[in-house]
Formats: structure tokens, C-alpha cells, sequence
């Protein structure tokens, strides 16, 4: 906002506040969706580049993170593994309690 556009919000009553805040809300809300529909946009460009779906590309992504985000495997059963949030799992908790240390099953 410029010094020309500047609104002294001083000298406003609450109904003047209240509208000026339902206003600003709605704007709000209407300029984030037009910034989802502008990524859409270009999300659809992309797969049309790539020759691949949206669906097929937002797969690759989730199984990509998820690798990408592992920080612990056990190392009884390489299927268990934890991203190193939330609570530690079961497997960890007790091999933890059992003299392990964490750096063992670092990936």
C-alpha cells in the first residue's frame, strides 16, 4: 500500500472496520484461487510436456518423498522404517530400550 492509498484506520468506526475486513478477506480468498487455478494451469502444461498425467505425476512425487524422507530403517526388517517425526515406532522404541542406539539404523 502506497502513502497515497493509505487509510487512517484511526478514525474508522467498527462497522467500517468489520467492512473492511470482510472485503479484505474476500480478496484474499479470491486472489488464492486464482494462484491454485494459475498453478494448475501450469501443472497441466508440464504434463502435457512430459507426456504424463497429473494423477501419474503427482504419484512419482508421493513415492519419491517418501523415500527421500526416510531417516531410520530397521534393520531386522527393512520394510519398517520412520522419517525421524512424530512418535518413534514401535520397533525403534524397543530396540532403543534395549541398548541399541538410534545412529544404527541411520540410512
Amino acid at each position: 500500500m502506497t502513502k497515497n492509498n493509505a487509510i487512517d484506520l484511526d478514525s474508522l468506526n467498527v462497522d467500517e472496520l468489520l467492512a473492511i475486513t470482510e472485503n479484505a478477506q474476500q480478496l484474499i480468498a479470491k486472489k488464492q484461487h486464482q494462484n491454485l487455478y494459475d498453478a494448475y494451469v501450469q501443472f497441466e502444461k508440464i504434463a502435457e510436456e512430459s507426456n504424463s498425467t497429473i494423477s501419474e505425476i503427482l504419484a512419482a512425487g508421493e513415492k519419491l518423498e517418501k523415500k527421500r524422507s526416510i531417516k531410520y530403517r530397521n534393520t531386522d526388517n527393512n520394510e519398517e522404517t520412520w522419517t525421524g517425526r512424530g512418535r518413534k515406532p514401535t520397533w525403534l522404541v524397543e530396540a532403543l530400550a534395549a541398548g541399541r542406539n538410534i545412529e544404527d539404523f541411520a540410512i
